[in-house]
């Protein structure tokens, strides 16, 4: 364990200084250096206070938390792909997760009150078959153990790199030897609850999704389509994302004026996708539509075209190879036994429960991508399980007019 001896000494000025200002001086920055040495000495954990709590507030940690715990099984499940044309990296059979760097109060009474985390290393999510189950606090790792759940998490992540075995044990006693394991590089995450919940991020080594993902309260099949997206967007995207953060982003005016033409053409590219949405429509997408859900595609499409226009820096650039992830995804569900037109329902899913500002919608473009991908597949695969199927002519007509629609607002 850290012995924090810091914690008993006290900083003194030297004993060569002349000037009775500098004694001063230094003398003030030595007590704002001891307290905050104080400060570090022992942590304080939130408890429940049961102060009124903003709902949206409450709301993100409960997608956050469903979020984790979806996409982590998702994630050992792609290991079993072995893909031979991937850049690979570890991963570990469960999530885990602190507050100890929240500064807010609220956000933090209110992962307490909903998902019980709070300043100490917690596991969150898990995959099925590992033993410790959510909620456990991580106390020791292959021997390491520290009061400071920032350095047991960097502690963590140096043990998973190492791809080597090791113990963990929890506060409770329960011992077990966690075994790294390797799939496609590209890890997909969400943002924490608070301030940040509803930010998003795209980056050849990871993904950073908002809360509001976690509101559909993903399927496995689902899931595994975006652990999959993510796997795929870090393989297909990162050359053009590695080449604007070497060199492009170095001429930051020039990426500024660059990004900001593009960010003002959002409006125009929103219409065109939102008018166009009405002839791009097929058989694959109008079999999981709800018949109550007229202009739904049209919406998706928009929101699609409006959410890539507003990225920026590297995540921009990610953007530009979301079509090159899609077919990923595509090609590598069905090798997991899953359908691969399950990137359809989720649009589905996402634009009901109103989570529209991810990558994860389709444009016009990706649409009409994945729309010949199920084209031609050899065979129909079962359907996905989305309720209220309707017909294709019908639903044709119903996007039409959910694409006026839309291009109104």
């Amino acid at each position: 364990m850290d012995n924090q001896k810091n914690c008993t000494n006290r900083y003194s000025p030297g004993a060569g200084l002349n000037s009775p200002v500098k004694r001063k001086v230094l003398g003030l920055v030595a007590s704002i250096i001891a307290a905050g040495m104080l400060a570090g000495c022992a942590t304080t954990y939130t408890v429940d206070d049961g102060r009124k709590l903003d709902e949206a507030l409450t709301t993100q940690v409960r997608n956050f938390v469903d979020g984790q715990q979806a996409v982590r099984p998702a994630i050992l499940a792609s290991a079993a792909l072995h893909d031979p044309d991937c850049t690979k990296m570890y991963v570990l059979p469960f999530g885990a997760a602190t507050s100890v760097l929240e500064k807010d109060a609220n956000t933090r009474v209110a992962l307490v009150r909903v998902a019980s985390i709070d300043e100490h290393l917690r596991v969150v999510a898990t995959s099925p078959g590992f033993p410790v189950q959510p909620g456990a606090i991580i106390e020791e790792l292959d021997g390491y153990k520290s009061d400071n759940a920032t350095k047991m998490l960097k502690e963590l992540n140096e043990l998973k790199e190492d791809g080597k075995p090791f113990n963990l044990k929890t506060a409770s006693g329960q011992s077990v030897t966690v075994t790294p394991l390797q799939t496609c590089r590209g890890l997909v995450s969400f943002f924490n609850p608070g301030k940040h919940g509803n930010d998003q991020y795209y980056h050849w080594d990871f993904v950073g999704l908002p809360d509001e993902v976690g509101a559909v309260h993903l399927t496995p099949a689902e899931a595994e389509w975006i652990v999959l997206w993510t796997q795929g967007l870090s393989e297909e995207g990162a050359v053009r994302m590695k080449t604007y953060t070497y060199t492009v982003e170095a001429l930051k005016m020039v990426a500024s004026s660059v990004l900001s033409a593009a960010t003002m053409g959002a409006g125009g590219a929103a219409g065109n996708a939102a008018a166009a949405a009405g002839s791009s429509l097929s058989t694959a997408f109008a079999h999981i539509v709800a018949a109550e859900a007229p202009g739904i595609i049209a919406q998706a499409t928009a929101k699609a075209a409006a959410n890539s226009a507003s990225l920026h820096g590297v995540s921009w650039v990610a953007s530009t190879t979301f079509d090159r992830a899609d077919k990923w995804a595509f090609e590598r569900m069905s090798k997991l036994g899953m359908d691969p037109r399950t990137g359809l329902e989720l649009q589905l899913r996402l634009v009901q429960a109103g989570a529209v500002h991810n990558g994860l919608l389709f444009d016009e473009h990706r649409l009409e991508q994945i729309n010949r991908l199920v084209a031609s597949l050899p065979e129909n695969p079962q359907e996905p399980t989305a309720q209220n199927k309707h017909a294709t002519a019908d639903m044709t007509q119903a996007g039409t007019k959910g694409a006026d629609a839309a291009s109104a607002q």
